[in-house]
């Protein structure tokens, strides 16, 4: 039965040294995750969606949907998201972000005994929240101040600032 198979193989291929060649050549890649890339995820009740000139087109987005962006573009001093081909989303009515698997340590500046402070999308402080100092928190999504500064969400529109964060650990499967 195998030699029926590679019979086959190499009959489709052509002759055996050309299925031998075809076997021995190697192609170097570069891997990358699936998660990997920029996202927005839109935080209104309807993102209105604009050309790369800043017009108007007659589409919409939901709230909450999150789309891929193959790049961004600064219109009119404002930062929009390309999610389709001449489709741009708002940074007024989106946010960006990036898939980050890990697991976090997280202990408050203000002293290893104080609470850590929590903050929205917009990386708003939230009153209504804060973490246990030296908890551990399984993360997967990072967003940046305009700066650069990290932010790492916790729970749904619950982020810690990545200066709270003392241990980080990745996990790879395979």
């Amino acid at each position: 039965m195998k030699k029926s198979i590679l019979f086959l193989v190499c009959a489709l291929l052509g002759t055996g040294s050309t299925f031998t060649t075809a076997a021995s050549s190697i192609t170097d890649v570069n891997a990358q995750s699936v998660s990997s890339g920029n996202f927005a995820q839109v935080d209104v009740d309807q993102a209105q969606v604009y050309d790369q000139n800043g017009s108007k087109v007659d589409v919409a987005l939901q709230n909450n949907s999150t789309w891929k962006v193959a790049k961004t573009q600064s219109i009119n001093g404002t930062n929009y998201y390309q999610v389709a081909p001449n489709q741009f989303l708002s940074s007024k009515d989106s946010f960006s972000y990036k898939n980050r698997r890990m697991t976090i340590k997280v202990q408050s500046l203000d002293g290893a005994d104080k609470n850590v402070n929590v903050y929205d999308h917009n990386l708003v402080q939230r009153t209504d929240v804060s973490i246990a100092p030296n908890s551990q928190w399984a993360t997967d999504t990072v967003i940046n101040t305009s700066n650069g500064m990290p932010f790492l969400r916790i729970a749904p529109d619950e982020y810690v600032a990545m200066y709270d964060v003392v241990e980080q650990s990745f996990k790879a499967t395979i």
